[in-house]
């Protein structure tokens, strides 16, 4: 009999993702209070009632998150830029050992928690149920990537789109480079999520993994990872804003 092959190793991602529709500033309050001087300040910056809901909210999940990992009440987390300004979570002035990434769009909010300290982790969502804007398409992404959109039938294209989107706004947020990266220099194949490099830059593409899936009936996230040719384990978890509670704990 011959031996079987080793295992890929995988590395455990937790995945929460919470509707903001219907919530007010009301609602929000409680959630206000567990986040730091300065998150406060960046909310109440925000012109629109709806953008300063999204970042309370957010932020909050990602503070329960982060507690669910780390065994820490929600409010004992501080936060500082690491690499290219990314966010480092801190517990008592030293790293916490988590690599965490958080995402809002309209409607929804999303973080991503590994307990790999250092780990270039990115989340991104999107409402899925939208138009595919091919001008925005045909800016930013390769021809490789227009060919294959080009290609699904009109009713999935939109749905497309946001596929390679959020695959792409995952990869540049686990880098921390967000759009100073060029996203014509990488490319994504979908099904199953995949990314390759152009031969300037000095990436390798075994060493990233992607996964991305529907939530909420109408959201898409994805979610990725520099692992060093680790694949993801994700757990996904989809809650209700009426039942969440960061104080009380998610569960890891």
């Amino acid at each position: 009999m011959s031996a079987a092959a080793n295992p890929v190793p995988a590395i455990a991602v937790r995945v929460w993702t919470m509707t903001t529709a219907g919530l007010d500033e009301a609602a929000v309050a409680p959630w206000a209070g567990l986040l730091d001087a300065t998150e406060r300040a960046r909310a109440a910056r925000f012109v629109f009632s709806h953008s300063r809901i999204a970042f309370i909210a957010a932020h909050a999940l990602a503070r329960a998150a982060l507690a669910a990992a780390a065994g820490a009440p929600p409010a004992a987390f501080a936060f500082a830029a690491g690499a290219h300004g990314k966010p480092e979570a801190l517990l008592q002035g030293r790293s916490a050992g988590l690599a965490f990434n958080l995402s809002h769009t309209n409607g929804l909010v999303g973080v991503a928690v590994a307990a790999v300290p250092g780990l270039p982790l990115g989340i991104d969502l999107e409402p899925v149920d939208r138009r595919a804007p091919m001008e925005v398409a045909r800016r930013y992404f390769t021809d490789i990537e227009i060919a294959w959109l080009e290609g699904l039938p009109e009713a999935r294209r939109g749905e497309g789109f946001f596929r390679l989107w959020t695959l792409k706004e995952a990869f540049i947020k686990a880098t921390g480079k967000g759009l100073t990266q060029d996203l014509s220099s990488f490319w994504f194949r979908v099904d199953p999520p995949a990314i390759a490099f152009a031969p300037e830059l000095a990436g390798r593409a075994e060493d990233w993994s992607f996964a991305q899936r529907i939530v909420h009936r109408g959201f898409l996230v994805a979610i990725g990872l520099c692992g060093q040719g680790a694949c993801i384990d994700a757990a996904w978890r989809e809650l209700d804003p009426a039942g969440f509670d960061p104080a009380a704990g998610l569960g890891w």
